[in-house]
């Protein structure tokens, strides 16, 4: 509909001020994750990423010429273990396999650097159990370990690589943010779940390793914008309708081959499906060819990987846990078994309100437990949030009052718990297997990264119904980012540095971290990423408080003039040029 304006009331904030909002908002949500990452690679030492040898071993079998691995037949290449034990490593890839083959932790590292003895490399043979992942990562990240020195300079190969893998994690914290601007009605909201994300310390420190982890989220965020975008834009075409879906089922599809964990999108695409089949100009022969064009480009990406799995585990996922089972002859029978002993209701609230939080890296440092216990706390008050605004809206409407709308997409909340819920049933799947395989469940809560913007989105939508005024309204994401903050500095500087150095004094402790990495990444590095965030942090703040106060000043006058019309018990009459921009509409 077309609005006309008087010369008494100023305009509405038009698309130039939104995408000059959002063109603000998405660059300092980008220099925020960068700044933050940069400063995390200054404090974790190369291979202390969950399974960072591993991974680096696969993208080393890639370059060495090898094909595709096999789980339990490939072994990481020798010249990355030679160089890895030159390394401290992290207890867990010691006990892994690492110190077959001379790995230290970091306590016996430096412990021997003091006296003048260094690891030194013993011959042995470690099988690449993260062959279980598809090569589509590890093809992207090769060119840039190679350019970098590849196995001859693992600090700095490693380090290049965890750039990359930085730079993808800030990319999908951007594209969250794009998307959730199209579907909220009030583009500050958006904004604040960006700023709730690209300050969430598991988001981060998961994407900065070297792992298949960040192309895989950021082509699940594709994926899932796709999907939204379904059942959100008018498409008076339907070709482009059937192109759409087809292209959301092609980026799910390349989603899976980064992480098989992105199975969870097809659940997820076919609720987004349904969505479009609702719509009433949609034609159910449509709504079918629909699903077959999504369906088709899911399998035309993924059909070659998921046979290659047939063949060499007897399953569609190549995942370690069920190749172990399969080799086993344990089938259904003995999954549902295991199924049974899980308690799963603490597992999915223990899931979201503290494991997927926090977790330091492969040594497991954690952060202070109150860091954790205020994360809980501001999770529930945000989901207790919908209620609240579930009830206020009731009342309201008996009233006779209309609500301003919270969403462009009303779809959007039961499309994110459509997210939510299909990764938790796919870390539930993992759980399962890896129990049945190991005797206990070896599941991350970082497996589920591609579900914590819409995770993060539904409890700051949450946070921000709770009826407070003005500036205060804020007040609750505020808290959630600074306890994001505050974690992980305890953490990096309280907990994580001291660790991985031996516990000396604090300018030692990073003289021993400048050794371990490239030149680039040193303490002047850390302390201008940490200035950099801190500034992009204020400047963010400030952005969105501006936008507030131009939004206030729009509807200030509105207010008022409504107030003296409702008390004259007359209103006036609308001017020529509404009335005849009301007729065209």
């Amino acid at each position: 509909m077309l609005h006309a304006h008087t010369s008494h009331e100023p305009p509405d904030r038009g698309g130039a001020s939104r995408a000059r909002l959002a063109r603000r908002v998405a660059g300092l949500l980008a220099l925020i994750v960068v700044a933050r990452g940069l400063a995390l690679m200054c404090a974790l030492p190369p291979f202390e990423g969950w399974d960072e040898y591993q991974h680096v071993g696969y993208v080393q079998h890639l370059v060495e010429g090898g094909s595709t691995p096999v789980v339990g037949e490939t072994i990481v290449p020798r010249a990355v273990l030679a160089g890895a034990v030159a390394y401290p490593q992290p207890y867990s890839a010691v006990r892994d396999g690492l110190g077959s083959v001379g790995g230290v932790g970091y306590s016996q590292f430096w412990a021997g650097r003091s006296a003048g003895a260094t690891p030194s490399f013993r011959e042995g043979r470690i099988r690449l159990y993260q062959s279980q992942h598809g090569p589509l990562s590890y093809q992207a990240m090769r060119p840039v370990y190679s350019a970098f020195g590849g196995a001859g300079d693992l600090g700095a190969s490693v380090s290049a690589v965890r750039l990359l893998n930085l730079l993808m994690t800030a990319a999908a914290a951007v594209v969250a943010f794009a998307i959730l601007s199209r579907h909220l009605a009030e583009p500050r909201a958006a904004a604040w779940v960006g700023l709730a994300l690209a300050t969430y310390p598991l988001f981060l420190i998961n994407g900065v390793r070297v792992a298949n982890d960040a192309l895989a989220v950021l082509l699940a965020t594709l994926a899932i914008g796709a999907g939204l975008a379904l059942s959100a834009s008018p498409w008076p075409r339907p070709s482009r309708l059937v192109l759409a879906c087809l292209g959301a089922g092609l980026l799910a599809g390349l989603a899976v081959l980064a992480k098989a964990t992105n199975y969870a999108l097809a659940p997820f695409l076919g609720f987004c499906i349904l969505l479009v089949a609702a719509r009433p100009e949609v034609t159910l022969r449509r709504a079918a060819a629909c699903g077959v064009a999504t369906a088709a480009g899911f399998l035309a990406i993924t059909l070659a990987e998921m046979r290659f799995n047939l063949a060499h585990y007897g399953s569609i996922s190549s995942m370690q846990e069920a190749a172990v089972n399969h080799g086993r002859g344990l089938g259904r029978a003995d999954l549902l078994r295991t199924a049974l002993d899980i308690p799963w209701a603490s597992w999915v609230a223990e899931l979201w309100s503290r494991l997927i939080f926090f977790a330091g890296g492969w040594s497991f440092q954690g952060t202070h437990p109150k860091a954790i216990l205020y994360h809980r706390d501001l999770v529930a008050i945000g989901l207790l949030g919908w209620a609240w605004g579930a009830v206020a809206w009731a009342a309201a409407r008996r009233r006779g009052e209309r609500s301003e709308p919270v969403f462009a997409n009303p779809w959007l909340p039961m499309a994110c718990v459509m997210v939510v819920a299909s990764y938790t049933a796919a870390l539930g799947y993992h759980m399962v297997q890896s129990k049945l395989a190991w005797g206990r469940w070896s599941t991350g809560a970082w497996y589920a990264s591609p579900a914590m913007p819409w995770f993060l989105a539904l409890v700051v939508i949450g946070l921000l119904r709770w009826p407070l005024a003005g500036r205060l309204r804020a007040v609750p994401v505020l808290a959630l980012v600074g306890v994001s903050i505050a974690a992980e500095v305890l953490a990096v500087h309280g907990r994580m540095i001291p660790f991985y150095t031996g516990y000396g004094n604090w300018s030692e402790n990073l003289d021993r971290l400048a050794a371990l990495q490239p030149w680039w990444l040193g303490r002047t590095t850390m302390a201008a990423a940490v200035v950099v965030e801190v500034v992009a942090l204020a400047a963010l703040v400030l952005v969105l408080r501006d936008d507030a106060r131009d939004v206030a000043g729009v509807e200030e006058p509105r207010r008022v003039r409504s107030i003296f019309q409702r008390r004259g018990g007359v209103s006036e009459p609308a001017p020529a040029s509404a009335a005849g921009a009301s007729a065209r509409s």
